[in-house]
């Protein structure tokens, strides 16, 4: 996700003068939120918004425990014969012989 001022409509949000938050910002920046890879800047409209708006701070909520939840997983090997079908359907798409 990026942030506000670089997406593909930023240059859009500064020719008129958008320098808020909406419902749609913060979906579209919730990742690099929770990742803390908004600027100063952003991260301080992303958290105006969620202040003041009822319906963000439940999804805000849900996402960030989502990601702890995840990252609290541990990690899992796929067994050899799934490992192998992946390879070999890769392999059809690409038309590349399998790698061992």
């Amino acid at each position: 996700m990026r942030a506000m001022s670089r997406g593909p409509f930023g240059w859009f949000r500064r020719l008129v003068g958008k320098d808020e938050f909406d419902c749609r910002d913060v979906l579209a920046n919730c990742s690099d939120y929770v990742d803390e890879e908004l600027s100063e800047r952003d991260a301080e409209k992303f958290d105006a918004h969620v202040r003041d708006c009822p319906d963000c701070p439940p999804y805000v909520a849900t996402f960030k425990a989502t990601v702890r939840t995840l990252q609290d997983l541990e990690p899992k090997t796929a067994p050899p014969e799934l490992r192998e079908r992946i390879r070999a359907q890769i392999a059809a798409e690409s038309d590349h012989p399998p790698a061992s």
